[in-house]
């Protein structure tokens, strides 16, 4: 039975998520409401705020974008094991250009994020200002963030460019200057993917300063 109740309240969640979404992205979060995405979604406005009230309502469609755009970015993503080395490191490759580099890898591995900014660059401003102001918590600053960090890690050392005892570090760096330089670009509207791509290549190649050549 409890099982029963759990898959009820996960799909309940997934449709107010789902109506969430769509008005979001129809109407824009000032014009959303809590009665709007009730009836969107069939069920009461009590309902709705059990998921979370309007704010953490887009930080959870928001970062289910991003995990559903880093998803379609994993499908062209080819991971291979490298066994020329005493301790084996996976060689993460985008069929995006400009990865010969552990500032292009980085900048390849970010792709998802800014391509849901720039898309959704209103939602991203409101989302970001959220996050900034403590109210609601984002799996960009948990789940997500570890995951980040670690291909971060895989990748400035996946060709021997940056020491294994320095990686760690240097991987959370290049976390932080990439959320910044997100939330910079949502803050002064920044809807240019290409622009937003360069200053993230400028920030990860400044970090992380090896030579490496392809």
């Amino acid at each position: 039975m409890s099982s029963t109740r759990a898959e009820i309240k996960r799909h309940t969640q997934t449709r107010v998520l789902d109506a969430a979404e769509q008005i979001f992205q129809e109407e824009g979060f000032a014009g959303a409401s809590i009665r709007g995405i009730a009836k969107s979604a069939g069920v009461s406005a009590g309902t709705v705020m059990s998921v979370g009230d309007k704010n953490a309502l887009l930080v959870r469609v928001f970062d289910r974008l991003i995990e559903a755009e880093r998803d379609r970015h994993a499908a062209g993503t080819i991971v291979e094991w490298e066994t020329a080395r005493p301790r084996p490191a996976p060689r993460i490759e985008s069929r995006l250009a400009g990865n010969s580099t552990c500032s292009g890898r980085l900048v390849a591995l970010a792709s998802p994020f800014v391509a849901v900014f720039m898309r959704d660059d209103d939602l991203a401003r409101v989302y970001a200002s959220i996050l900034v102001s403590g109210g609601h918590s984002s799996s960009l600053f948990s789940e997500l963030a570890a995951r980040l960090t670690e291909e971060n890690r895989t990748a400035i050392t996946v060709r021997g460019c940056t020491p294994r005892a320095e990686a760690a570090q240097k991987a959370g760096a290049l976390y932080f200057a990439f959320v910044g330089l997100l939330f910079t670009a949502s803050a002064r509207r920044t809807a240019d993917p290409a622009d937003l791509s360069a200053d993230l290549h400028r920030a990860f190649a400044a970090i992380c300063t090896c030579k490496e050549k392809g």
